[in-house]
């Protein structure tokens, strides 16, 4: 039997991804992806934390408490 290289593997993969309509299996398989390339675990916000984030958000700008994108550049190399 002639074994599949990567790519193969990867597209076999997705191909199986795509029949997947079982949520709470689709979950474990991002959890197990998510794991194994170190990447935390994403937090869903409800809608109410969403409304305040933007509130909060709403203020700080009209405060002038905001940064540009060349700010947040600099401020992502140190």
């Amino acid at each position: 039997m002639k074994q599949l290289n990567i790519q193969d593997r990867k597209l076999s993969v997705i191909e199986q991804l795509i029949i997947i309509n079982d949520d709470k299996v689709f979950k474990q398989v991002e959890d197990i992806i998510n794991t194994s390339l170190n990447r935390p675990q994403l937090k869903k916000f409800s809608r109410q934390e969403l409304i305040e984030r933007a509130e909060k958000s709403n203020k700080n700008i009209e405060k002038g408490e905001v940064y540009s994108q060349k700010d947040l550049e600099k401020m992502a190399k140190v």
